[in-house]
């Protein structure tokens, strides 16, 4: 309840300070619509699985030049680990997590290098795995699939198009928890370029 307080809070802060920025002025540097495409390093905090990969896909939309809101669409893989099963040793099965997220973040300065602070919140997928013996394969347990309400704070560094974040997942109950590193490529939201002023002489 605590974590899901603090989600709805920063969500609320966003149209505020947005209102009072555009106080300050209109003037926009850079379109409001973007894309971003991404591959992400995964590293589970779950003894039991190993570093992984996965990628994603997220639309978003500026609210004025420092404050974003989007859509992520996102899949990663956690490899499987070894660990013990009612004191036998398993292997735990790779596990695919994908999840659909709002999220939100701030952009710190104009410049073409901008560090940024965000959050997300969305649902998260497990997909079914299998725990089985480490020496000959016969399987233990099957875990079916897992959905839960989760959301992930991040930080990272938009350079030009290039974007590179870090973020921590959490995913909720019988989901393991992990951190991603992601780099990619933002589409759209370049500078606006600003049409030279026509001078009109007139000849008397």
């Amino acid at each position: 309840m605590k974590h899901i307080t603090l989600v709805i809070a920063f969500i609320t802060l966003i149209p505020l300070t947005s209102f009072s920025q555009s106080r300050e002025g209109t003037d926009r540097l850079y379109k409001p619509f973007k894309v971003d495409a991404s591959i992400n390093l995964t590293f589970p905090t779950a003894s039991d699985l190993t570093t992984g990969g996965g990628f994603f896909v997220e639309p978003r939309y500026g609210i004025n030049d420092h404050f974003n809101i989007g859509l992520q669409l996102g899949s990663n893989i956690l490899g499987e680990g070894e660990s013990l099963f009612n004191h036998q040793e398993a292997t735990y099965r790779a596990q695919a997590i994908s999840n659909l997220s709002l999220t939100g973040e701030y952009l710190f300065g104009k410049e073409n290098t901008r560090p940024f602070v965000g959050i997300m919140a969305g649902m998260y997928r497990r997909s079914d795995y299998e725990i089985v013996d480490s020496d000959d394969g016969t399987i233990f347990n099957k875990e079916g699939n897992e959905v839960n309400f989760g959301f992930a704070p991040r930080i990272g560094v938009l350079t030009g198009k290039f974007r590179m974040n870090v973020t921590y997942h959490v995913t909720g109950q019988n989901i393991s928890n992990f951190i991603s590193i992601g780099l990619g490529i933002q589409f759209g939201g370049g500078r606006i370029k600003n049409e030279p002023k026509k001078n009109y002489s007139t000849w008397e």
